[in-house]
C-alpha cells in the first residue's frame, strides 16, 4: 500500500470504549487519535518500514522467544508489528488507547491468530497470559510507570519476558535532537520524556521482574524509523545501509557505545514462584 493511498482508508473510531484515565492519559489518547493517519505513514514509506522493522526485530533479539508464543504488545498504534511477526509467533494480540489506531488495524492488519484491542494497559482484562509481552516507544508516555508496569507484568505466564524499547537521554546531541523536535513539532507529545538505564532497570526490579538486562539500540537506524524522509527513492536505500551498519555495531560490547545510542532495550522475566 501507498501512503497517496492513504486517503482512501480514513479511520472511524469504534463505539464500544470506555476508560478510565489520568488527564496526562486522556491528552495523550487524543494526540495520537488526532494524528492516527499520520502516524500510520511510517509503517507505508519503505525508508521508514525497513527502519521500524528492524528496530523491532533488534528488540526482540533481546528475549527468547518460540515461534509458538502467545505474544502481547503494548501500545500496538496501527498494528503493523503483527504483519512483521506473521510465521514467527503463535499469536499476537496488539493493545493500543488510542480507538483510531485500533480501528486501522483491525481493517489493515488483521489476519488468523491476530487480535486487536483499544484499551489503556491498566484496563485490560484479555482472560489469558502470555508468553511475551513487548512495547517500543511506549513506558515514556506513563506518568506512572509503575502502575503500569504492574499491570502489564501481571499479564505474563510466569518465566515470561518483558522486553521493551525506549529513547534514552545518554547522548546530549540526541538529547538536544529530540527538545527542538518537542518545540517545533505539533505532532511529537512535548510530555514524553528519556528514561536512563538505571531508572528502567529499577523499574523492571520494582516490578518483581528477574535477569533484568539492558543493551543499547539504534545509532544510525532510529531517525528513519521516526521521521518519514522524502524523496524516498533516495532515502530508501540510506535506510537500510544504516540498518544494515547497527546490525554489526549493535553487536559490540554495549559499554563501547551504550551512551551514544538513540535507545535502550531492556528486558525481564517474571519470576516463577516455587511451591
Amino acid at each position: 500500500m501507498k501512503s497517496s493511498k492513504m486517503e482512501e482508508h480514513r479511520v472511524s473510531p469504534p463505539e464500544d470504549i470506555q476508560y478510565v484515565d489520568t488527564d496526562h492519559a486522556v491528552r495523550d489518547r487524543e494526540l495520537f487519535n488526532q494524528i492516527a493517519e499520520k502516524y500510520c505513514r511510517k509503517d507505508l514509506l519503505p525508508a521508514t518500514r525497513h527502519a521500524r522493522k528492524h528496530r523491532l526485530f533488534q528488540t526482540l533479539k533481546a528475549v527468547q522467544m518460540s515461534s509458538k508464543a502467545d505474544v502481547l504488545e503494548v501500545g500496538c498504534g496501527a498494528g503493523f508489528a503483527a504483519k512483521y511477526l506473521e510465521g514467527r509467533v503463535g499469536s499476537y494480540c496488539g493493545v493500543d488507547y488510542s480507538e483510531k489506531l485500533i480501528h486501522y488495524a483491525r481493517v489493515h492488519n488483521s489476519g488468523p491468530e491476530i487480535e486487536f484491542v483499544a484499551s489503556n494497559i491498566k484496563d485490560f482484562q484479555p482472560g489469558k497470559s502470555f508468553d511475551l509481552i513487548f512495547a517500543i516507544g511506549l513506558l515514556h508516555h506513563f506518568d506512572d510507570l509503575d502502575s503500569m508496569l504492574k499491570s502489564t507484568i501481571g499479564l505474563l505466564k510466569p518465566g515470561g519476558w518483558f522486553v521493551a524499547n525506549e529513547p534514552q537521554p545518554g547522548n546530549p546531541l540526541i538529547s538536544f535532537a529530540r527538545r527542538v523536535r518537542k518545540s517545533i513539532d505539533a505532532n511529537y507529545s512535548a510530555e514524553q520524556k528519556e528514561l536512563t538505564a538505571k531508572s528502567l532497570r529499577s523499574a523492571c526490579e520494582r516490578a518483581k521482574l528477574s535477569s533484568v538486562q539492558i543493551v543499547p539500540q539504534g545509532l544510525f537506524s532510529t531517525p528513519f524509523a521516526e521521521v518519514p524522509l522524502h524523496p524516498q527513492w533516495l532515502f530508501a536505500p540510506i535506510s537500510n545501509l544504516a540498518c544494515f551498519t547497527d546490525k554489526f555495531v549493535e553487536r559490540l560490547p554495549a559499554k563501547v557505545f551504550h551512551k551514544l545510542t538513540w535507545n535502550l532495550v531492556v528486558a525481564g522475566k517474571r519470576q516463577v514462584h516455587k511451591g
